[in-house]
């Protein structure tokens, strides 16, 4: 049987001025860094952690400086990207070549992406799955209606909208129709909980990436929460 890649690389040519601005390649949009230390205020990930939409690095960067991170790997589809493997991660087949794991902890492609990739990391995972989707993932759509009813998440940590591209003219920053929420399936958990996050009690939010805050500072704020010490945030 073949199977075909629903994810395929392709070339990348920026957008002249007055062009509007359509969906970024591989539908990659980098996510804030507070997407990562917010997780992680509510959910000690531990063990080895696999990211296998690596993009740019933001989770795995803040994952490798947590002290509970024993061992990481990383996969982007992306030939240009930095990573351990560049397999898609929508096969169930390309799992079979990614290492085993604690956790899974990504913010994959979203539109017919996301389900096929949150139900091949549920699988991988030995503990858990932690998710960057857009909150209307809950739906129960037919790509996902059987997989969310067997398994709902144990945790949805609703945030506050980021606006991660400009509008079609390129002149404002935009929101998506509905924010991202972060899904845990924590295969440990015997019940479920929701957790709603304003922006005034995350640490280091920002709204867009042009006021994102620098590396070295989302860093401080792994190890702050890692030690439990907010009181310079």
């Amino acid at each position: 049987m073949t199977v075909a890649q629903l994810l395929t690389p392709q070339p990348y040519s920026p957008k002249s001025t007055g062009e509007t601005v359509g969906k970024h390649p591989l539908n990659f949009y980098e996510s804030p860094s507070w997407f990562t230390t917010e997780l992680l205020r509510h959910v000690p990930l531990s063990g080895v952690i696999g990211e296998p939409c690596v993009g740019n690095g933001a989770i795995a960067s803040l994952l490798s400086v947590w002290p509970y991170t024993k061992q990481m790997w990383t996969n982007d589809i992306d030939p240009h990207k930095a990573a351990n493997y560049h397999l898609d991660a929508t096969l169930s087949d390309s799992w079979d070549s990614l290492p085993e794991c604690d956790w899974i902890c990504t913010n994959p492609p979203y539109s017919e992406f996301a389900s096929p990739i949150i139900k091949n990391a549920y699988r991988k995972a030995r503990v858990g799955v932690a998710a960057f989707l857009l909150t209307s993932f809950l739906e129960p759509c037919d790509d996902r209606a059987d997989f969310l009813q067997q398994y709902p998440p144990s945790l949805v940590l609703i945030l506050p909208r980021f606006c991660f591209r400009k509008d079609k003219r390129g002149t404002r920053w935009a929101t998506d129709n509905v924010t991202i929420s972060c899904f845990v399936w924590d295969k440990r958990a015997t019940g479920q909980q929701i957790i709603i996050r304003p922006k005034s009690q995350i640490l280091g939010f920002y709204k867009n990436p042009e006021q994102a805050i620098s590396q070295e500072r989302a860093e401080e704020i792994v190890r702050a929460i890692a030690n439990d010490n907010y009181t310079l945030y």
